[in-house]
């Protein structure tokens, strides 16, 4: 048995002297066991610069095997002769488990033979210390691996019109996937195994077949809802999400484009790291009240049948509409949150427009104000507001205003 991984030789002699000893950085390598004649166990690994191998005797010469981090593909074995220190990362964890119970036993003097563990002492082929494939792209049937599996060390898959029904259950055992393209195929539902990918970043199942998100992948405790921040779910059947779907909070972009979504969730607003939300096409009639907390960049809400706020269903809470205030109505809004010292002189001349108490807009009298340059905080002011030094106001004017 060879395994795949990457290993470093640390020379604990120069450690000791403050010197770094070895290659200074890990290097891909195979790591395998091999007899000699005569029941001597070595312990071999082989990189691309030297096939052939550098062999350390593991008879009574293992000194500690630091195995901690067994489940994360990580171990180290000390060495007795020569004094060094092999660092093993990126290691199928059951497979480097199993081999370093092998050197425990051949430690100990115990025989490996009946195990299968044991490998010849052949030079490496070039496959088997090559860089493992991190990126793999499929774009037709023919390609995509029926008999051979996926690498296990695939960080980003992109499987592309390839009529798929539904996702492969090897792709969940993709530890460090951290983008998953299977846009434009016949994907109908998304399992819930999903959901503990825990590496899982992007996600793409645009132009297939969902027709509905299930409630147990938004679990509050599911890994992926901790790590996705890219969701791409436009140009399917989906009609709504489910109302736990505020658990992704680190959701930065989310596409819902050409669906039939009719509303969105109530508790959108709690997504406070989305930053682009398109969702145009759809059948949205309004939006949650909630969604007036998004901090959104980008937002495209084209070609969808918005009410107004007659038509509005009276049992459900939601933002009528989205009103964008004047730049007369922001000033005013900095002047009294911030309750800045104003007078006469310090404001611009304009035209004052105040609302009677029937709620009509009529016409008072201009008043002489001139324009505020730069403004110094006044002693009242919160530390919190601070850092900024000044405030440029053009118009400002606070009587009457509805905050």
């Amino acid at each position: 048995m060879r395994i795949k991984c990457q290993i470093e030789i640390l020379n604990r002699c120069a450690a000791s002297q403050g010197l770094r000893g070895g290659c200074g950085k890990s290097a891909q390598a195979t790591l395998f066991l091999a007899k000699k004649p005569g029941d001597i166990v070595f312990l071999i690994f082989c990189t691309a610069k030297d096939k052939q191998g550098t062999k350390y005797r593991v008879n009574k010469n293992i000194q500690q095997i630091f195995g901690k981090f067994v489940s994360d593909g990580k171990a180290t074995i000390r060495l007795k002769e020569p004094v060094v220190d092999m660092c093993i990362s990126k290691a199928d964890p059951v497979e480097l488990k199993r081999i370093l119970n092998a050197i425990k036993s051949a430690h100990l003097g115990k025989t490996l033979l009946g195990q299968s563990i044991l490998s010849s002492m052949a030079p490496a082929k070039t496959k088997h210390v090559e860089k493992p494939k991190t990126k793999l792209v499929v774009t037709s049937r023919k390609d995509y691996p029926v008999t051979s599996s996926f690498p296990l060390m695939l960080e980003r898959l992109h499987i592309h019109d390839c009529n798929l029904a539904r996702l492969d259950s090897r792709l969940f055992n993709l530890k460090h996937l951290y983008l998953l393209d299977v846009s434009s195929n016949k994907i109908k539902t998304l399992p819930t195994a999903l959901s503990q990918m825990e590496s899982l970043c992007e996600l793409n199942v645009a132009k297939n077949e969902i027709s509905e998100i299930p409630a147990e992948l938004c679990q509050p405790q599911a890994p992926w809802c901790k790590t996705l921040k890219s969701l791409n779910l436009g140009n399917n059947k989906l009609t709504c999400l489910p109302r736990n779907f505020h658990n992704f909070f680190n959701l930065w972009q989310l596409q819902l484009c050409n669906n039939s979504i009719t509303k969105l969730p109530e508790q959108l607003g709690k997504l406070h790291n989305l930053r682009r939300l398109a969702a145009s096409n759809n059948s949205i009639k309004y939006l949650p009240l909630s969604f007036t907390k998004l901090h959104l960049e980008t937002l495209d809400l084209f070609m969808n049948p918005f009410v107004n706020d007659t038509q509005l269903p009276s049992n459900d809470v939601v933002c009528c509409s989205l009103k964008i205030p004047s730049l007369r109505e922001l000033s005013g809004r900095i002047i009294r949150t911030g309750k800045t010292k104003t007078n006469r002189r310090s404001l611009p001349e304009f035209q004052v427009f105040d609302r009677d108490r029937s709620g009509e807009i009529g016409r008072k009298k201009a008043r002489r104000l001139r324009a505020v340059s730069s403004l110094r905080w006044a002693g009242n002011m919160s530390p919190a507001k601070k850092r900024f030094r000044f405030i440029l106001i053009s118009v400002m004017y606070t009587h009457s205003l509805d905050v």
